[in-house]
């Protein structure tokens, strides 16, 4: 997933997902363009379901996911690629190792 802000433009892979006392935690995956773990507390993850349900494309894009996996589109935009293949012009500079 791509995660683009005034600070930085990163690629987060998510590699691990577990649960944590009232918290998710994503840990990011080798291949992420930074180290990182994202925490979900229970009212950040009621505010996520609820912008889900309120946005129609968000759902359709929720139900088309197997049809998109069939015809291969996962396989597209690996790291540092957005679907076009293009290369992000900031992966570089989010890469300090």
């Amino acid at each position: 997933m791509r995660v683009e802000s005034p600070l930085a433009d990163i690629d987060f892979v998510v590699g691990a997902m577990r649960r944590h006392g009232d918290e998710l935690v994503f840990e990011g995956d080798g291949s992420s363009s930074l180290e990182a773990t994202v925490r979900m507390s229970p009212k950040d993850a009621s505010k996520m379901l609820g912008a889900f349900f309120r946005s129609p494309s968000a759902i359709g894009f929720a139900l088309s996911l197997p049809f998109l996996w069939l015809r291969g589109d996962s396989a597209k935009g690996g790291k540092g690629e957005n679907v076009s293949g293009e290369q992000h012009p900031f992966n570089a500079l989010n890469d300090p190792w």
